[in-house]
């Protein structure tokens, strides 16, 4: 295999304590029939045998980097050290209890070369317990077909998907959007990308989600912190894209939301 001294995809990993499942993963990023690429691994200060698994790695793959954190940077920290080191035109985050069809990034890519609007680019996916192997469920990133940005908007609202972080971006695009460490982030970018560009989604299972059941939906940050920050930031994309009706009207229904899935609303609601 030739490697690249500039390959065109980076796929950027942070992990913490994955030794459990990070061999599955690795194994299905190196299987990829797509071989133009760099991996770039983000070892949070692990205490398990993570740092041993992935020097192994690295022996048997020159695409492989490998980079031992000195602390623990925080989850948000920790995609945001990958990213920025990035040098690929397109970057893919894969956790380390993921696991990837071997041609998603050849069918990924296809898209983007024949979509240049397109700023990221997601599959069907299947949620698994990798302790059990039982399926969970299987679901899919949604797309809407208009190119009305309310409706757009909306769409990608009520059908919410946190993992589409998990597919592949143009990097430089991605590079716009600001990471920072508040709930709800994930979602935030997808909205971000619905009014700023646009999602395409193939229909195809390429991705599996691997879950031991304590996985948390709707927050790249573990556990729960404030909605503040996040419904600072869906105001201000708004607000760039519509008028105070409009945004004020979506607005409602993002604070709903919020509130629904880190269940304050419940709590608002009791007598």
């Amino acid at each position: 295999m030739i490697i690249s001294t500039h390959p065109k995809v980076t796929i950027g990993m942070p992990v913490y304590n994955g030794a459990a499942f990070i061999r599955l993963a690795l194994d299905s990023l190196l299987d990829q029939t797509f071989t133009d690429f760099e991996l770039i691994i983000s070892d949070n200060a692990s205490t398990d045998e993570t740092e041993a698994i992935c020097h192994e790695y690295v022996e048997k793959d020159e695409r492989i980097r490998y980079v031992r954190q000195a602390k623990n940077l925080g989850p948000m920290a920790n995609f945001k050290f990958v990213l920025d080191e990035a040098v690929g035109d397109f970057f893919m985050w894969a956790a380390h209890d993921d696991k990837r069809h071997c041609t998603a990034l050849e069918r990924m890519l296809e898209v983007f070369f024949e979509n240049p609007d397109v700023g990221l680019v997601f599959s069907d996916m299947e949620v698994k317990n990798l302790l059990t192997n039982n399926k969970a469920y299987s679901s899919c990133g949604y797309i809407s077909t208009t190119a009305k940005k309310y409706k757009k908007y909306m769409f990608r609202l009520l059908n919410g998907c946190p993992n589409l972080i998990y597919g592949l971006h143009r990097r430089q695009f991605l590079k716009k959007f600001e990471l920072a460490n508040y709930d709800l982030i994930d979602l935030h970018l997808s909205h971000w990308y619905e009014l700023n560009s646009s999602i395409k989604t193939i229909p195809l299972i390429l991705y599996v989600v691997g879950t031991n059941g304590v996985r948390k939906p709707y927050s790249i940050s573990g556990a729960k912190i404030s909605n503040s920050r996040y419904l600072k930031e869906e105001w201000k994309l708004l607000r760039q894209h519509f008028n105070l009706l409009g945004a004020s009207v979506a607005f409602l229904i993002v604070v709903y939301l919020a509130y629904r899935n880190s269940g304050h609303l419940e709590k608002l609601m009791q007598p």
